[in-house]
């Protein structure tokens, strides 16, 4: 039960020697980091590595696997790949995986931060081994002719790091669909350091709203939150907000908790991806449980007010932005093919791919604006393409958000980014230990939806698992504890096991923290 509980609840861890080349499918790759100009050539017999690379960790002879990214694909990957066959280095701007389940949890201080941040050293603890590397940096720029990844650190520090296979792993960004005002006034939901943000605006307005000589309107703006889009991270956060306002502000000032307003404003339904039974049983849940849902699209968020296309306005203390995803700066720059939402364009075996003009020139990258400003795509809508002019990029792949076929897009869900870093380290292992793979080992990449899931606040949560006869979904407090279960038995180690449930006791006995740092 648990097994198939998880997809849902994703909705939202030695000296072999390489000698010489080894045949890496119809590619031979050589190790990046050996002494000797032949073994700093590229797989095809093209130039040698940029004598700008930065050095990399203690030489081995094993190729070097790189990995830019650490979400759920990239933490995938690092789990299962053999480090007795390659040698592997990190580049992410977290030195940890974002548990993106729990975060919602932690806006309201149900859990505290760590639980949602599992390092990534704690997934692999042969990491620390000197001949692998983790750099928190910003990959700027990846040339496949020479082999290389232009980086950037947080002191503007620019390194290039050399591979022999790289996977690209590098997420998504919230989704402005080019609306005015988003990034400047509202708060996305992706990280620790988002939610942390959304906890210390929710407990500075409770704070100011209770000051000697604040006016009437102003006090209610305050204490009015908005939340932007229904899927399940905005109906999870709208009900952890309802359960801490209930359960913990009302103790500490009963009638400025009864004046705390949540809005949930929804362009096209709550919860489309659900079963039509769920989504109104979750509509009125949280309609009971005191939250307006409202239908329209916001036009203009300003920095105490939004517009939607109707023409109203509302004001608020904090607008939580929760609409969907789509690419990152880097992803639309890289000179990959694309599909028409701007991810990167892999094949069956999530094998990156780039565009050939008939003039045989790649074509030029798009733009996160080009990608943005166009009209709402809808969730696993086809990108129509033709892939007749593209090619295999050698050697580099992607998993997770930032890619997608273009003939059989799926969505950008967590348990896909999983699914494809369990499987392309199995590739990758197979292909690394030479002999002849078996076919499961190198069958193309096959999606198996476990289902979805949400909690809609006050011990309850809605499950939708199958498809056609099998279809079964769930309510209620069953659901909820199958939520939680499925959270705690799928988080990366046992120290985040024991941190939540302790979170969850305490929260329990004790109520919430309302501190503010």
């Amino acid at each position: 039960m648990l097994a198939r509980v998880w997809g849902a609840c994703t909705q939202f861890t030695s000296a072999t020697s390489v000698l010489g080349a080894r045949a890496f499918g119809s590619e031979a790759f050589l190790p990046c980091n050996t002494a000797g100009s032949s073994l700093a050539r590229s797989f095809t017999g093209g130039a040698a590595v940029s004598a700008r690379a930065s050095p990399l960790p203690t030489p081995t002879g094993r190729p070097r696997l790189v990995i830019l990214g650490s979400g759920w694909g990239g933490a995938r990957l690092v789990k299962d790949i053999d480090l007795n066959q390659y040698d592997v280095t990190i580049v992410s701007t977290r030195n940890h995986m974002v548990f993106t389940p729990l975060l919602t949890s932690t806006c309201v201080g149900t859990l505290e931060p760590r639980c949602a941040a599992v390092p990534i050293v704690g997934l692999r603890p042969e990491l620390e081994h000197p001949q692998h590397k983790l750099y928190i940096a910003e990959a700027t720029q990846v040339d496949p002719a020479a082999r290389t990844i232009s980086c950037t650190d947080t002191t503007g520090l620019t390194f290039e790091v050399p591979y022999d296979v790289l996977t690209l792993s590098t997420g998504s960004q919230g989704s402005t669909f080019g609306t005015p005002g988003v990034e400047e006034h509202a708060h996305f939901l992706r990280d620790v350091a988002n939610a942390t943000a959304i906890r210390s605006t929710l407990i500075k307005n409770w704070m100011l709203a209770n000051i000697p000589g604040r006016t009437g309107p102003e006090r209610c703006r305050l204490l009015h939150i908005v939340v932007v889009g229904g899927g399940p991270t905005g109906v999870e956060f709208a009900g952890e907000l309802t359960d801490f306002i209930q359960k913990d502000l009302h103790k500490i000032d009963p009638a400025r908790a009864s004046d705390i307003k949540v809005t949930l404003i929804e362009a096209v339904e709550l919860l489309s991806a659900f079963d039509g039974r769920l989504r109104e049983y979750a509509s009125q849940r949280l309609t009971r449980r005191g939250i307006k849902i409202v239908k329209g699209l916001v036009k203009e968020i300003r920095e105490t007010d939004l517009t939607l296309d109707n023409g109203d306005k509302m004001e608020y203390g904090l607008c939580v932005w929760s609409t969907g995803v789509g690419p990152t700066t880097f992803t639309t720059a890289l000179p990959f093919a694309k599909t028409a939402r701007g991810r990167i364009a892999v094949d069956d075996c999530q094998r990156v791919l780039r565009q050939i003009h008939a003039s045989g020139k790649a074509a030029e990258p798009s733009s996160v604006d080009d990608v943005e400003r166009k009209d709402r795509p809808q969730e696993g809508s086809a990108d129509h393409e033709d892939p007749s002019n593209r090619e295999v990029v050698p050697n580099i792949y992607a998993v997770g958000d930032c890619c997608a076929s273009a003939t059989q897009p799926l969505p950008a869900l967590a348990q896909v980014a999983e699914q494809q870093g369990k499987y392309l380290a199995r590739v990758l292992n197979a292909k690394a230990k030479g002999g002849q793979p078996s076919a499961a080992q190198l069958s193309p990449f096959r999606y198996r939806h476990m289902g979805s899931m949400a909690t809609t606040g006050g011990g309850s949560a809605v499950i939708d698992l199958g498809k056609g006869k099998s279809h079964l979904t769930f309510t209620g407090i069953k659901s909820y504890l199958a939520w939680r279960s499925a959270y705690l038995t799928k988080l990366g180690s046992w120290r985040n096991r024991f941190f939540t449930a302790g979170n969850w006791f305490m929260t329990t006995l004790f109520g919430r923290d309302v501190s503010r740092w």
